[in-house]
């Protein structure tokens, strides 16, 4: 159930990035304007909800489960909810200090409201969709029934080394624009290279998507 979950909200989020990119890459909107990019960001998560439920539920229903109701609930909560805690905690912090920005409350309940009718239906009806049209399961090549012993990997392939390697290459192929972007937020400046950011992101996908063949191969 996690990980049909996990795989819907990664799928969502995905698409959300891509579109966002997509955007900004044709100048759809001004990233210079105040608060167009957060606008964006949930406009397109809010369309896009029925992305991650329709990857869950089918994913979920080829590999024979049988529970995709509350599977559908955590791929809804799954993002929201931690990313909801944290905005809770900071948004308190700058209430407390009267900072200028910090959220009113019209506001946070208008995002709530935007969850609550349109984001989560359509996750729902996503999801239907899914466990309507999941096919059953092929493997890609042949699989024994008779189980066999696996034997001890040496250190090198061992779980923790080959995730230290899977997170180093895709981090070093975009360090250098994450610099600069981090640079334009604390210098408040105002970020506009979205044709080089869009490049950096397709090298992350090719180089994540190498890596884990590379390293399923090897394990």
């Amino acid at each position: 159930t996690l990980f049909c979950a996990v795989l819907g909200a990664g799928t969502h989020l995905l698409l959300c990035v891509v579109l966002l990119l997509l955007l900004a890459l044709f100048s759809i909107f001004s990233p210079a304007k105040k608060g167009a990019v957060s606008t964006v960001v949930l406009v397109l998560y809010a369309l896009t909800a029925g992305t991650s439920g329709y990857v869950s539920s089918s994913f979920y229903k080829k590999m024979g489960g049988d529970g995709w109701v509350w599977t559908t609930i955590l791929t809804a909560i799954l993002l929201p909810g931690p990313l909801l805690l944290v905005f809770s905690v900071l948004n308190t912090i700058a209430i407390a200090h009267g900072s200028s920005a910090a959220l009113p409350f019209g506001t946070i309940m208008l995002v709530f409201l935007i969850y609550l009718l349109v984001t989560f239906p359509l996750t729902v009806l996503g999801a239907i969709f899914g466990k309507r049209n999941a096919t059953p399961f092929e493997a890609p090549c042949r699989t024994s029934k008779v189980p066999r012993q696996i034997p001890t990997a040496p250190w090198f392939r061992r779980p923790a080394l080959q995730m230290l390697i899977a997170g180093f290459l895709p981090f070093s192929s975009i360090y250098i624009e994450l610099y600069f972007i981090f640079a334009s937020i604390w210098g408040h400046k105002v970020y506009t290279l979205f044709g080089i950011l869009f490049l950096a992101f397709v090298l992350l996908l090719v180089v994540t998507c190498f890596i884990t063949i590379a390293l399923i191969y090897f394990q």
